[in-house]
């Protein structure tokens, strides 16, 4: 058996390696969503792969981790099937989503996507710096959706969710 090498530089890229293999039994994840036409209309519910509720699990921005507070702290996204979205926060008592004195909050919006990107308008959200528009890369792998954001001058941002349910919401379902 050949030696691995001893390089700590080498670490992230083996283990890059193995996450992508780990993907979908693949080293390179398959994005697969359609892009919605007017002839897939009456099909959209099944073959949207959004729909439902996502949990935040991780965030890095540039090359730093941000670790997410422990529960009870959470964010979630749900997405439904006429192209708008809820976000909700719980247990922001660093006030760093909700204003001050919420510990919760909440607010809706609308997405729609392509085979590569999608975007998201969030006219309410509570930080007037994050409201309107904002299109990211994504990938679906296994059970999370991977949203890869450029962020401008900013650094690139990627956050992780993972899905939480996959209801048949009535207004969802045929």
């Amino acid at each position: 058996m050949p030696k691995l090498p001893s390089n700590p530089r080498f670490i992230p890229i083996l283990l890059c390696g193995v996450a992508l293999v780990g993907c979908e039994g693949t080293s390179d994840p398959e994005l697969n969503v359609l892009d919605p036409t007017l002839d897939q209309a009456a099909n959209a519910q099944s073959e949207n792969p959004f729909l439902g509720s996502w949990k935040l699990t991780s965030v890095v921005v540039g090359d730093v981790d941000h670790p997410l507070p422990g529960p009870p702290h959470w964010f979630t996204v749900t997405f439904l099937s006429d192209g708008t979205m809820w976000s909700s926060v719980y247990g922001d008592v660093n006030h760093e989503v909700c204003e001050a004195p919420d510990t919760s909050c909440g607010w809706g919006g609308t997405y729609t996507y392509t085979r590569t990107t999608y975007t998201t308008d969030e006219p309410d959200h509570p930080n007037p710096e994050e409201r309107g528009e904002d299109t990211g890369m994504y990938a679906f792998c296994g059970n999370e959706l991977i949203r890869m954001d450029s962020g401008g001058d900013d650094p690139a941002v990627r956050a992780v969710f993972e899905r939480a349910r996959r209801d048949c919401y009535a207004r969802d379902c045929a």
